[in-house]
């Protein structure tokens, strides 16, 4: 995957370039414009602050709303006499939704490798082979034990501690 800061860049231009050209035809509704901007907000939050991981989950939690919202939009303010400025700002309104898909799975993934990998949230054991693997995250647990390999004739370390014979803790 290319970085993060790529990534996010690619989003906020694909969508500012879609946002922008789906206003051209002036019959979709002002709260198409509220959303994505507070949507282009977000993943501009994201560039600019690269260690918060509120950032990138807020911008994919409200591009999974974004979803609904473009359905929702595109089915209400339809145009009913489709000239060609028109129809350049519906097509690019419902490019803009198909593109929402893949955006919300970069998202993830950015989210994900700012905050850690936080497990797969109930999903079936095969879905994270379909997403990529189960992801690394860039801190050492330091409580998991190390591994050794023994095919190359290294011997396992003792790692077992003794337990106290006294508690710890004392009242």
């Amino acid at each position: 995957m290319p970085s993060t800061s790529l990534t996010l860049r690619g989003i906020f231009l694909a969508h500012l370039i879609l946002t922008v050209w789906s206003n051209f035809s002036g019959c979709l509704t002002v709260t198409f414009t509220y959303y994505n901007s507070a949507f282009l907000f977000l993943v501009l939050w994201s560039l600019l602050h690269r260690e918060c991981d509120e950032a990138p989950f807020l911008g994919l939690a409200l591009n999974l709303s974004c979803i609904m919202f473009d359905v929702m939009t595109l089915a209400l303010a339809w145009p009913t006499d489709l000239t060609g400025v028109k129809r350049f700002g519906v097509a690019m309104a419902f490019v803009n939704l198909l593109l929402r898909p893949v955006t919300s799975y970069f998202l993830y993934r950015v989210w994900q490798d700012r905050a850690g990998s936080y497990g797969n949230f109930g999903l079936p054991s095969g879905f994270d082979r379909i997403l990529g693997g189960p992801r690394r995250s860039p801190y050492e647990d330091i409580d998991q034990q190390p591994q050794t390999n023994t095919q190359t004739g290294g011997e396992p370390e003792n790692t077992s501690t003794p337990l106290p014979s006294e508690p710890l803790f004392t009242t």
